[in-house]
């Protein structure tokens, strides 16, 4: 069975590098440098504020597992981020605004997507060179925000770009799935942060490695890698879930094994755009609908 004695942290890496070392043997890896000339990199609240105020984004209230979501502008989030902070600092109690995720943030502010350039296209299969904007999804929370352990539904590869805040990361390889008691296709029972040896025996067979994100750091996950998140401290990140024609070969098959049958759906469409080249323009109206999904 597979397992990770730690997770490497390269600086700097070119796309032979990085397929040969760490897409291909399904390892993750955090690579620092990529983002350094980006805009995005300074980020704040403030930057939000100046947003047009008109789309409605979902906030993820309770736990994130079970997407309960309120509508709020992107700067009203902000301004509820803020206050929250202000009072947790100041040791007062106060009741988070939520977890604004998985939110296709470049579709509803396209001029962000300027702000991440330049944009490390090399480290994606070509077929989401033309529209990589298009498959981004965002993330900012308050401090002590969570994610259970879970993994991306399709069995997508996932590069996650984190631009503010600190967050951690408990990874488990794919292959100890069944050691954490699974309760659903992706969410899991057992939990790495507060483990429960009598509750979930088999879970000593888990092998965890955690990695913590500064500014500026991307991390790559492979396809399946369980992952538990939590927010360190008040955080801004977006990621890009991809897939390799191996990867959508084995999320189209996944229906075998527990998957919804929806996923087959969008995970033939992945295989039909970077198995057999179908230009991305023909894809992505029927797959956009997996960007509100995931949610």
């Amino acid at each position: 069975m597979r397992s990770w004695d730690s997770v490497p942290v390269v600086e700097g890496i070119d796309r032979p590098g990085f397929y040969g070392d760490f897409v291909k043997p399904r390892r993750p890896v955090v690579l620092r440098g990529l983002t350094a000339e980006w805009k995005a990199l300074d980020w704040g609240l403030e930057r939000f504020r100046r947003l047009p105020d008109s789309a409605k984004l979902g906030v993820k209230t309770g736990s994130v597992a079970d997407g309960r979501r309120v509508s709020m502008s992107i700067g009203d989030y902000a301004d509820a981020l803020e206050q929250h902070e202000a009072r947790t600092r100041a040791g007062e109690p106060s009741v988070g605004p939520g977890y604004l995720h998985d939110v296709p943030i470049f579709r509803f502010f396209p001029e962000l997507a300027e702000e991440a350039s330049p944009f490390p296209l090399p480290l994606f299969p070509k077929w989401y060179w033309q529209s990589w904007q298009e498959y981004a999804q965002f993330f900012m929370g308050p401090t002590g925000s969570s994610t259970p352990l879970h993994f991306d539904t399709l069995l997508t590869h996932n590069l996650f770009f984190h631009l503010a805040g600190h967050k951690r990361f408990v990874l488990i390889p794919a292959e100890q799935r069944a050691l954490c008691y699974p309760k659903s296709w992706r969410w899991m029972r057992y939990d790495p942060i507060e483990p429960d040896p009598e509750a979930f025996p088999l879970a000593s067979g888990v092998t965890p490695v955690t990695v913590d994100l500064e500014p500026g750091d991307t991390l790559y996950m492979p396809s399946g890698t369980l992952h538990h998140v939590t927010n360190l401290s008040m955080t801004v990140a977006f990621n890009i879930d991809w897939h390799t024609a191996d990867s959508a070969r084995d999320g189209l098959v996944s229906v075998a094994r527990g998957a919804p049958w929806k996923n087959s759906y969008y995970n033939l469409l992945s295989l039909l755009g970077v198995g057999l080249r179908v230009p991305p323009q023909v894809i992505f109206p029927l797959y956009k609908s997996y960007l509100t999904y995931v949610s």
